[in-house]
């Protein structure tokens, strides 16, 4: 039962960040505007620097929290599996 539980806390670990990711991203996303303001002052341009800002680090993210929600995904059916067959093919207990 040891690596069950070796198994269990990596999965436990990688969906915490996992979900640290997802809630990291919204937190951008937020912050995105639909509109920018045009005036001559200057302020479109720093509006448009920090919307290309906030999507760069949105599109970055992309990659890790695809790879991580599969990966958490994959060990829990690997535990699921393991469970599964340790239930089936262990013969119950003798009690006297």
């Amino acid at each position: 039962m040891q690596p069950m539980i070796a198994l269990g806390s990596v999965w436990g670990v990688i969906t915490i960040v996992f979900v640290g990711l997802l809630l990291y991203r919204r937190s951008l996303t937020k912050k995105e505007t639909d509109w920018i303001p045009l005036t001559d002052y200057g302020n479109e341009d720093k509006a448009i620097q920090a919307q290309t800002i906030i999507e760069m680090k949105t599109r970055k993210l992309t990659i890790p929290i695809r790879a991580l929600g599969t990966l958490s995904l994959v060990i829990l059916l690997v535990l699921l599996g393991v469970w599964i067959y340790h239930t089936i093919y262990t013969p119950p207990a003798m009690y006297q």
